[in-house]
């Protein structure tokens, strides 16, 4: 798969590369994990990007595709830079809301199993599997 620049996926989105943008898209590519608006404000505040400004792009980022919204439950929304190249899942704490990525799940045979048992689907173009439960600190 071609590799594409930050600022050419904002572009191909409808959008103008600023700075702002190309930095908080770069900031949510390089977590492990989904973070939420609060965090993502936090870290780039020293960026000179308030928390109004975050939302508003994230806001608009997630319509174009070009993030995702992981584990909206309890009213906590945390996001993703939206990697094209890979599915992967998640595992989230029903209490603190921490979120973890989880990788190599077997997607090919959820997907296959999905079909298999589908009347009305013959292919998956994507998947997104949460499982909740709780993280050690809060079963402890």
């Amino acid at each position: 798969m071609k590799t594409i620049d930050l600022s050419d996926r904002i572009r191909n989105a409808g959008f103008r590369a600023t700075a702002q943008r190309t930095l908080l898209l770069s900031f949510l590519q390089s977590r492990k994990y989904p973070v939420s608006v609060q965090e993502i404000a936090e870290s780039l505040s020293r960026k000179k990007i308030d928390q109004a400004t975050v939302y508003r792009m994230v806001g608009q980022f997630e319509r174009a595709g070009l993030v995702k919204e992981i584990a909206s439950q309890h009213g906590v929304a945390h996001y993703e830079y939206n990697d094209l190249s890979r599915d992967h899942d998640h595992i989230v704490c029903a209490s603190c809301h921490k979120v973890e990525d989880l990788s190599n799940m077997h997607e090919k045979n959820i997907e296959r199993k999905a079909l298999k048992k589908s009347h009305a689907f013959s292919t998956i173009q994507a998947h997104s599997l949460t499982l909740w439960g709780l993280c050690r600190s809060c079963a402890a």
